[in-house]
């Protein structure tokens, strides 16, 4: 039975009228309050008030509603993915609405080419609800989809699987159903008016692209409709060994500008060794019979996944960096067409490998989160931006020497740099990542799984290399300011206001005043009534 949060020796009066209203769905108990004060990286952060479990659209607005009348800040969150403050409260006056019972599909339109979800479902769930049709959405979900949502990737935006061809998952959206900071639920797109189809986002003003990549500043999201294709019937996959990471993203871009790949990633040798998604593949016999199903012929697939199981990822290691591709077409025929385009490409400068690494995470692309720790346990974060493509060599030149330069840094504090590079639609995108040894949270016991995480379990904090971590990508984000970049998941982490023109940055503003001139809705998110600045 959950317990009201005690306030100088009586209950919080909001959290006393959510439990009224919305009984089990309200947990205010220590220990999911402690849990809900973390992130992937930032923790320990400030305990909510409670946390609400929605199941419906409508306990959403009545969970809002009650927190606005209250005077209690909302925190959306999503599949508690991110690494960005994104989810975690700015004041001591707040509620976390977790959108985990929100994941019914509610339409799967196989005639007009839509499906609606609710912010909640997971890109997993999508995928299987949507076997059978042969139809998927462009953008199809991040590697986290076994538990990242829909909604958070709309808040957060998010690329991956089919996203060098298609983009980010900003493009696939046709509308959305969100509650606004006073309770009151919207639909945008066509799905807003009076007897029509969610099947449009045209008509007037795109209200949609307004909550997309918000981080829930301005709204709850409590469904999303998206466009589906037709899934390609055929598949191929492709591994290239680089000397350097210009050689690698040289070929990524002149691949991306002529449309050969559906989604591809380039690693270096480090995150090769230390990637637990990657080293996955090691693993090659428990996957056997998932790769045998990608296989032309089931003697094919057997074929193909022995070399997985043989060869593991050692091979990987030889090279300073892999790339890794896969490409779809209608058919066989076209799609010869482009694996011979693409191997032309990659020959000037990569030698070709075996494909065992695009194969096997095509072959069950929503595994466990495992990649969200390093190899032996250590904590993993990353940071990222992207850019014009045609600056792709600027911004590989200037990454270089500015981790080159602090190399010594790194050794100092036991942290491990390694780097991943992708083309999403037209841009050029860059992540490095930092492992280091620190405690193992609740977070990645509740993500990566009690019996993998056990052996780290005890393992002490260490803030000082936290700390050192946390300057680190400080000074990343700056670096990649200055040569243009522009971020996703911006929350609380990433600069934003600094980096607008004041006259955007007063739109936004009005925007936020208009629908949330309280400021409840996550503050602080993108610098938006910011509980840290008194203006």
């Amino acid at each position: 039975m959950n317990e009201h949060v005690d306030i100088a020796g009586g209950r919080h009066p909001g959290v006393a009228a959510l439990q009224d209203a919305l009984g089990g769905k309200v947990r205010a108990d220590d220990q999911t309050r402690d849990f809900y004060a973390n992130d992937v990286f930032w923790q320990p952060g400030i305990r909510p008030l409670a946390i609400v479990f929605p199941s419906s659209a409508g306990d959403a607005a009545a969970a809002v509603r009650i927190a606005a009348d209250n005077g209690i800040a909302v925190v959306p969150r999503g599949g508690g993915m991110s690494y960005n403050k994104g989810y975690l409260p700015a004041v001591e006056d707040a509620i976390v609405i977790d959108a985990c019972d929100l994941d019914s599909v509610i339409e799967v339109n196989t005639d007009d080419l839509y499906v609606t979800v609710e912010a909640g479902c997971t890109w997993a769930g999508l995928d299987k609800a949507l076997e059978g049709t042969g139809l998927r959405t462009g953008y199809w979900g991040p590697l986290s989809g076994i538990n990242a949502t829909v909604g958070g990737a709309l808040s957060q935006n998010s690329a991956f699987f089919g996203s060098t061809l298609n983009a980010t998952v900003a493009e696939s959206v046709i509308g959305l159903s969100v509650v606004l900071p006073d309770g009151t639920l919207v639909t945008t797109g066509s799905g807003g008016r009076r007897d029509t189809k969610p099947f449009t986002r045209e008509g007037g003003p795109d209200l949609t692209g307004l909550f997309l990549g918000d981080t829930g500043a301005l709204g709850f999201k409590t469904a999303a409709t998206l466009r589906l294709w037709p899934k390609p019937q055929a598949v191929g996959f492709l591994s290239f060994g680089f000397r350097s990471m210009a050689d690698m993203a040289g070929a990524q871009v002149a691949m991306a500008r002529e449309r050969l790949v559906s989604e591809g990633f380039g690693i270096d040798r480090t995150k090769a060794s230390h990637s637990a998604s990657v080293n996955r593949i090691s693993d090659g016999l428990k996957v056997l019979g998932n790769v045998a199903k990608t296989g032309k012929t089931l003697m094919g697939g057997i074929k193909d996944a022995a070399a997985v199981a043989a060869g593991g990822t050692s091979f990987l290691k030889k090279h300073e960096f892999t790339l890794h591709l896969v490409l779809e077409a209608r058919n066989d025929d076209e799609l010869a067409v482009s694996m011979a385009r693409a191997r032309e490409i990659c020959a000037d400068a990569g030698t070709e490998l075996d494909p065992s690494v695009p194969r096997v995470m095509r072959s069950k692309p929503f595994g466990p989160v495992r990649g969200m720790l390093g190899l032996n346990g250590e904590r993993w974060v990353p940071i990222h931006a992207v850019f014009p493509m045609g600056d792709w060599r600027k911004v590989v030149e200037a990454n270089d020497a500015f981790f080159a330069e602090r190399k010594p840094f790194m050794d100092e504090h036991g942290i491990v740099y390694s780097v991943m590079s992708l083309t999403v639609g037209n841009e050029f995108f860059i992540e490095p990542a930092f492992y280091w040894h620190d405690e193992i949270t609740p977070l990645h016991v509740q993500s990566v799984g009690e019996d993998i995480t056990r052996p780290w379990l005890d393992r002490p904090a260490n803030p000082a290399a936290r700390q050192a971590v946390a300057e680190l990508r400080d000074a990343t984000q700056q670096l990649y300011i200055s040569l243009g970049g522009v971020n996703w998941q911006v929350a609380r982490d990433y600069p934003f206001r600094s980096v607008l023109n004041p006259p955007t940055w007063d739109l936004l503003s009005a925007i936020k005043r208009s629908v949330d001139p309280n400021g409840i809705m996550n503050p602080g998110s993108l610098g938006l009534a910011d509980p840290s600045q008194s203006n």
